[in-house]
Order: structure tokens, then sequence, then C-alpha cells
């Protein structure tokens, strides 16, 4: 089951349920780091939070899966809508807690684990939940308060509403007011002077729509839900996967490079190499106009220059055909 819905899918032995459920157009399990240490991928199995890029798809086989896609109703395209959002997804649009928004999906998932456990967690029980998920943009504090805030609404209590008016206003003094203005006085000669007046802010109008006022994140609603908004999230159907062939030395001569057999391997669309592409210098220095130097970067070329450096690439129908194109170069 999957969010709710039995689903089948086609999955190799050695293949993980991250990899088959992008595969499959379940964006909201974001891609990280392969290795289970950044929570982006997490999905509840059976309620309880695993790190799905570590998990075989097998695995799951008989299993109760729910990602973000599954969490507070039918997903929505785009930025805005009206299908109803949990009351983690609403308190962490409230509370300002999306700012890249990759790991907030992950962060909702960990944090409904802990909320179908217990509505009265507190800020450590939280923190501790929220830990499997790391997070380089909110430092955390807005998170914990959109968890607190959800559990609070989820017990039926009533929630203070976040808008600008809880603003610390600047001291009345900060300005003074102002005064009559002086009479101009003679300082010898033709000099005149005149005490400046002393400046004082406008009374507060409530005429404007955005300033002075907490406004949610334009694109927090679909950040919030795990819609695809990211490059990795670009799906084309028939789209190949790219791989390339990096050099071993930090500098050396490619005298003669074979790619016959790569190239008759079946599921390979092109291998290329410096035969094939024009060689059109570049540098790497800088984005200002005029360009710094050096020029001396090349797409694919006869000589490379450090270790990584491109040898050769191939497109093919599966990540295991490419790394396999690759070998046989």
């Amino acid at each position: 089951m999957l969010n709710g819905e039995a689903v089948e899918y086609e999955a190799a032995p050695n293949e993980t349920l991250l990899a088959v459920l992008r595969r499959n157009g379940v964006f909201g399990v974001k891609h990280g780091c392969e290795t289970g240490e950044c929570g982006n991928c997490i999905v509840l199995l059976d309620g309880q939070p695993v790190t799905s890029c570590v998990l075989l798809a097998v695995f799951a086989q008989g299993h109760t899966s729910s990602t973000i896609e599954g969490i507070g109703g039918e997903q929505e395209r785009g930025w805005r809508g009206s299908q109803p959002l949990h009351a983690l997804q609403t308190a962490f649009i409230e509370t300002g807690a999306i700012q890249c928004g990759y790991c907030t999906p992950g962060m909702i998932l960990a944090a409904k684990a802990l909320l179908d456990r217990t509505l009265s967690p507190t800020e450590e029980e939280v923190r501790d939940a929220l830990a499997s998920v790391l997070c380089r943009c909110t430092g955390y504090a807005k998170p914990v308060e959109a968890v607190l805030r959800a559990a609070a609404r989820m017990r039926g209590e009533e929630v203070p509403p976040i808008d600008g008016e809880t603003a610390i206003p600047g001291p009345e003094e900060l300005f003074g007011g102002i005064g009559p203005r002086e009479p101009l006085e003679p300082l010898g000669g033709d000099v005149l002077t005149r005490t400046l007046p002393a400046m004082t802010v406008a009374p507060e109008v409530d005429t404007l729509q955005q300033v002075g006022k907490s406004s949610p994140k334009v694109d927090a609603r679909k950040l919030v839900q795990g819609n695809p908004a990211f490059t990795d999230d670009i799906e084309l159907r028939g789209m190949l996967v790219g791989k390339l062939l990096l050099s071993p030395h930090a500098h050396a001569l490619i005298k003669r490079i074979d790619v016959s057999r790569a190239r008759a391997l079946p599921g390979v669309h092109a291998v290329l190499t410096y035969q094939d592409v024009p060689r059109v210098a570049y540098t790497t220095a800088g984005q200002s106009y005029p360009e710094p130097g050096p020029h001396d970067n090349y797409s694919l070329d006869s000589r490379v220059r450090f270790v990584g450096d491109r040898v050769a690439a191939v497109a093919a129908e599966t990540e295991e055909i490419a790394l396999r194109a690759l070998d046989l170069i």
C-alpha cells in the first residue's frame, strides 16, 4: 500500500525504495545523500520513519508506505489551490519554517510520526524527531515552532495568529517631535543660521498589504506538499541517463581511445569523446564581462589536466547500462 492505495511497481533486486518511488513519479521523496544520513528521503513504513535511500524496495512489499503525497489529501499542481493541508503543513507555512523546502517533506513526515504517538510532545521530543533530517536553512527554530503549533491545533486548542502586530515598535522618543521653526539669527557678516527641525515618524496608517505584515512564502504550498520544484524533479518520459568517464591521472595525453564496445552495448544511444565535439575553450574563472582568463577548459579534450577531468560521455536508457558502457571504454 502506498498512500492508501494498492500499487505495483517493478524493482530490481538491488534497487532502493527511493529509486523506485521517484522513477514512478513520487517526487516528494527527495534524493539527498544515498547513505541514510540526511533524512530528505524519509518514508513512513507502517508509520515509522525510514530512509528510503538505503532500504531495498523489496522490503516494502506487504507493508503500508506513506510519503508527503499522502499527507493532507489529494495533491495539487502549482502553487495555489484549495485542497486541505495537514495541520503540520499549515503550521510550517504560517511560521515561515520553509526556506529552500528541500528537507520540508522529510521534516513533516518525521514530525507526523511523532504526533501520531503523542499530541503533547515536549520541545526536546520535537527536536529529537527533527534531528533525523538535516537542514542548513532554518536552524530548526521555526520547524520546532511549527510542530508545537500543529500539535496544539490538533489537540483542539486555539493558536494565536502570526501577523505583523507582534512586531517590536520603535520608541516614541526615537526622533522627538517637530518644534516651531527657530528664527534666523545673524552669525556675523551676511551668514545666517537656523536650527533644523527634529524629525518624527508619521502616524501609522494600515494601508499596506504586505510591508510590516507576516506573509507566507509564495511557493510554500507547493514545497510543503513535496510537489516537483527542483531540477532533480524534472521527469521526461524516455529521458536518457548521462554518465562521464573521468580521468584517474592528474596530467596525461589521450593517444588512443576505443569506444566501439561501449557504442555496441544495447541501450546505449551515444558515446562522445574529444573526437566528436568541437574544441571550444572556455573559462571557469568568473562570470563577469569581459570574462577573466584563462580560457583553458574544454568540454572534452585530448589532454586531461587533473584527476577527475572528463574523458568521455555516455547517454543510455538506464543508469546501469550507462555505467556498464563506461567500463567498456
